[in-house]
């Protein structure tokens, strides 16, 4: 299995570098298509039956290079996963492209796909191809993780509530590119997100984690414009954009807003998050005064409170998930049908319990994320066992997955 999956990768990222290498022997004139709109549905040439939505900046002339955003979105809704990064295109003149054919499922499939969108747009539209980003959301942030940690060719990455796939840290990483997580508080990938961060770190991979307040979705516009202010700064720091100090300043205020506002909401650790974000490692007072901040938030009880229940929860939400998936996968060894669910019904109604807990709010995220977490997974396992026409597995997560949605 591993050998495949890496045959594949491997296949891919020898595709995608042989198409910037040779991008620049293109000449001819390139079509110059609306711009400040959403198009729909392009078709890729070399595969009719796939297309793309494409969203040009107002100021795009068709002549300047400009930067481009490939996303990929878990249900192929172009227009949905363009939507979002819109304000963050404008701002920095960044071309967004996502395909109307890419979704969750077969890899190999995916893989195909995206390479002949990155050949479509390359060759169609004028690219400045030192300025590549990619992104996704659920299943889509794990194909963009791997294209950004395996190429060598993307400047970042912006992952929304999923990270790398496990097989994918494996591979030595390009450590040219910047990665940007995104998840939401309730998301059921919020662990995840989180101890993916000091994976990154302890692969000496820049890359910072925004969260807030929201379950498994694309994060807001807002959200977005801050992710690519982030990244605007590792552009400056790897001299990749010339330096803007209305940006700079822009930029630094705003994050100052937000890190104050977050304290101000005794929202300690966040706020520390979002103070760190405003460093831009170009060595000027403010960033002194920034860090000088953060040290001071650092040693004050109430963030050493937060940082220890939180800590507390991370323990117990492992222990929770643990014991219901070993009890789920003992389950669906047993040859005997499983009626009347009163295991499943007695943690369901422990965690809604917890769920309803208006004043233990990390207690509250917790079974959130938990409960979407388990019904996606017993959808997903079902739907596995349905392909593989393991009739007697399927009927099982059927009856729990009812279960879990009437409970839950």
């Amino acid at each position: 299995m591993y050998f495949f999956y890496f045959s594949v990768m491997k296949n891919a990222v020898y595709s995608l570098l042989f198409l910037l290498v040779t991008v620049f022997g293109y000449t001819q004139d390139k079509p110059l298509l609306p711009t400040g709109v959403i198009i729909d549905s392009v078709k890729v040439a070399a595969a009719p039956t796939e297309s793309y939505a494409i969203y040009f900046p107002k100021k795009y002339d068709g002549k300047t290079p400009l930067a481009v955003v490939f996303i990929f979105e878990p249900a192929a809704r172009g227009r949905e996963g363009i939507a979002p990064f819109i304000p963050a295109a404008e701002t920095y003149q960044y071309i967004l492209v996502c395909s109307n054919t890419l979704k969750n499922g077969s890899t190999q499939n995916n893989i195909g796909i995206a390479n002949r969108l990155f050949d479509a747009v390359l060759e169609n539209y004028t690219i400045d191809t030192s300025q590549l980003y990619i992104a996704g959301f659920s299943g889509g942030a794990r194909l963009a993780s791997y294209f950004g940690i395996s190429t060598g060719v993307f400047q970042g990455v912006i992952a929304c509530g999923a990270s790398f796939n496990d097989m994918d840290k494996f591979i030595p990483p390009s450590n040219n590119f910047s990665y940007v997580g995104m998840v939401g508080d309730r998301d059921m990938n919020y662990l995840e997100m989180t101890e993916n961060k000091t994976w990154l770190d302890n692969a000496k991979i820049v890359n910072t984690l925004f969260i807030a307040h929201y379950e498994h979705a694309w994060p807001k516009p807002s959200q977005m414009l801050r992710a690519f202010d982030w990244l605007e700064l590792q552009a400056y720091r790897k001299n990749i954009r010339p330096k803007n100090d209305t940006v700079l300043k822009r930029i630094y205020d705003s994050n100052m807003r937000i890190a104050d506002s977050l304290k101000a909401n005794n929202e300690m650790i966040l706020s520390v998050n979002a103070y760190e974000r405003g460093i831009t490692f170009l060595n000027t007072t403010d960033d002194n005064f920034i860090r000088a901040k953060i040290s001071e938030i650092k040693k004050s009880k109430p963030y050493k409170e937060e940082t220890a229940k939180t800590e507390k929860i991370k323990v117990l939400e492992n222990e929770i998930l643990d014991k219901l998936w070993h009890r789920f996968d003992q389950e669906l060894k047993s040859a005997k049908p499983v009626t009347n669910f009163k295991f499943w019904k007695s943690e369901i109604n422990d965690l809604n319990v917890m769920k309803a807990d208006d004043n233990n709010p990390l207690t509250q995220n917790m079974a959130v994320r938990i409960l979407n977490w388990f019904q996606v997974s017993v959808y997903e396992t079902g739907q596995e066992y349905k392909r593989n026409q393991q009739n007697d597995k399927f009927a099982y997560c059927q009856e729990l997955y009812k279960m879990i949605t009437e409970t839950n």
